[in-house]
């Protein structure tokens, strides 16, 4: 079951939506739920999983982007829905998978389900809070993930590192492919893996380009060989 939510204060055009996207999944089952404001989307969001938000960005005067920025860390895609075209390229920039663009047709609705069936960890930013406050950092600087019990440590390529409120599995399922698991505490960018050394007693580790070893699970081995090839 694919849960979504769509957020749109007009409730025509959220009908008509709402509309779209069912025939877009056609047969799939799919659950929908529609918030009519920015504060009733905050609150179903921090409560409850989804896959899939279509998002407008003029929410009763209250800038949709608040909420786009707030939760980048989940593991779901978002397609904006939205009359200000001109916003397109900042939307791209934070990670989005689609801007449909007012008024909508059920063509254009199912080209943007179409793509996101078959994209995943495209966002380009990992979102975390500092000092209550929410932070953008960029995927190219994400040098390799920590597993710390719920919760993952995020390390830097300048080598400086925070604690992520997310786990290591649910981050991987934002980042790209070039993320990959070396070992059941760790996953690494493929870029940044310089070799592989074997030690005695069937133990292996990672240099990376920085210098900086890994350890590498033994089941691995073969996955990141062939990676590296």
């Amino acid at each position: 079951m694919m849960n979504i939510v769509i957020v749109e204060d007009e409730y025509m055009v959220a009908k008509r939506l709402k509309r779209f996207v069912e025939q877009a999944f056609n047969q799939q089952p799919i659950k929908t739920k529609t918030c009519h404001s920015l504060d009733d989307a905050t609150d179903y969001l921090a409560e409850h999983p989804i896959d899939l938000l279509f998002l407008d960005l003029n929410l009763q005067g209250q800038d949709g982007f608040t909420l786009l920025k707030q939760q980048l860390s989940q593991s779901f895609h978002t397609i904006v829905v939205s009359a200000n075209s001109d916003r397109a390229i900042e939307a791209f920039e934070i990670g989005v998978l689609d801007f449909v663009a007012k008024p909508f047709t059920q063509e254009r609705i199912q080209k943007a389900v179409d793509r996101m069936q078959q994209q995943k960890g495209q966002s380009k930013y990992l979102t975390y809070k500092r000092l209550g406050k929410i932070q953008l950092l960029a995927i190219s600087e994400v040098l390799y993930l920590k597993a710390d019990g719920h919760y993952c440590e995020v390390f830097q390529q300048n080598q400086q590192s925070f604690l992520h409120d997310k786990s290591l599995d649910k981050l991987l399922n934002l980042l790209p492919d070039d993320f990959i698991r070396i070992h059941r505490s760790y996953a690494v960018s493929v870029a940044a893996i310089q070799s592989i050394v074997a030690e005695e007693g069937s133990k292996y580790w990672l240099t990376l380009t920085s210098g900086i070893r890994l350890p590498l699970g033994r089941t691995k081995v073969r996955d990141v060989k062939a990676r590296l090839i």
